[in-house]
């Protein structure tokens, strides 16, 4: 049987997790039926007709955007024109439709990576302007379960600092219960305190994965009734933000960097500022509209920044802060995004995705 869209979701959620959205955005099911099936996907930047013509082409009944199809809140919705007119071709052809926008410009591995990716740019990748929370999940388990429970919270992300991962904390101490009449304890009778000796066993998690975290851990602890606990903490999950900071295989001038971009991207760039500097090893990138990050690129001590969308004054501000400005565009920055997009999804669900041949 096929999968249903919800589960095609799902896994859009893992790569693309919604908390990392921002709160204008519209990321999420734009069109459709969560319990539909669904043969093959679609990835694609922007909805447009001839996205639309190519998904029928191709029998796909699950279009998967970057940018949203309904952006801002509808109070009705006039079929004869963009956006509704693509809303009724969805349902008339039962595709689902659904959004990844600044959830996956924020998500690890998500739009700006794969632009440094596709500029060859050389890690480690730093993030320009991080996004997202943490938390701390602390549980207390008995110690010969403990390596059990960490190792689940692992699978789901947890304990992550800088490249390591399976971090944790561990405190031995002594766990103390009563079980009442309707319970069944695993350690112990009901109806008597008990003193157990337990480990407190403390993590970080990303706060967008802290649910699945903590349903990972109960499911491998041994009681009944688990004790967790989970609370903010200072800091950014590893690898979420926009933009990347990186490296080029050899310094350039920004005329060489302009042209590299243009070759790479297969679009014209533009170098709005820096003309005539010297050569430029550290480069800052983010895909799509990045003009309000000039001043975190030139805080990040890179000496270029290439985005889309770079305005009059955004140009200005970059000279003035000795920062070289490449305008690679909005959709040429956007696009060598799809494909691993469409990798990645149907490695989690099995479902064939291709990315979209319309480049805009």
């Amino acid at each position: 049987m096929s999968p249903h869209a919800r589960q095609i979701i799902e896994a859009v959620e893992r790569l693309a997790p919604p908390e990392l959205a921002e709160e204008w955005d519209n990321c999420g099911l734009q069109v459709g039926d969560p319990s539909s099936g669904v043969s093959r996907v679609l990835v694609a930047l922007t909805p447009l007709p001839e996205v639309f013509d190519e998904a029928e082409r191709e029998g796909a009944d699950f279009l998967l955007l970057h940018h949203p199809l309904l952006f801002r809140p509808v109070r009705s919705l006039d079929t004869s024109g963009y956006p509704g007119d693509l809303v009724a071709r969805a349902v008339r052809a039962g595709i689902t439709v659904y959004a990844a926008h600044t959830s996956y410009d924020a998500a690890p591995g998500g739009v700006s990576e794969a632009l440094a990716g596709a500029l060859g740019l050389e890690g480690p990748l730093e993030v320009l302007s991080p996004r997202g929370a943490l938390r701390k999940l602390v549980v207390f388990v008995p110690e010969e379960h403990a390596d059990v429970v960490a190792e689940a919270l692992a699978r789901e992300g947890a304990g992550v600092i800088g490249d390591y991962t399976h971090c944790t904390f561990r405190a031995p101490g002594t766990g103390t219960f009563l079980g009442g009449e309707s319970t069944s304890p695993r350690v112990g009778e009901r109806g008597r305190l008990e003193r157990v000796a337990e480990v407190r066993l403390e993590t970080v998690v990303p706060a967008h994965l802290a649910r699945r975290a903590a349903a990972a851990a109960r499911s491998a602890h041994p009681y009944e009734e688990v004790a967790l606990d989970l609370y903010p903490v200072e800091g950014h999950p590893q690898g979420c933000g926009y933009g990347r900071v990186g490296r080029l295989p050899e310094p350039l001038s920004p005329e060489e960097l302009r042209d590299r971009v243009s070759d790479a991207l297969g679009a014209p760039a533009r170098l709005v500022a820096g003309e005539g500097a010297g050569r430029i090893e550290r480069v800052a990138i983010l895909g799509g509209s990045g003009g309000g990050f000039v001043r975190e690129a030139a805080a990040a001590g890179a000496g270029a920044y290439v985005t889309g969308d770079l305005d009059y004054h955004d140009a200005l501000l970059a000279e003035s802060l000795g920062l070289a400005a490449v305008d690679a565009g909005h959709a040429p920055t956007e696009l060598p995004a799809l494909e691993p997009l469409a990798r990645r999804l149907e490695g989690l669900t099995g479902v064939p995705a291709t990315a979209s041949r319309v480049r805009r």
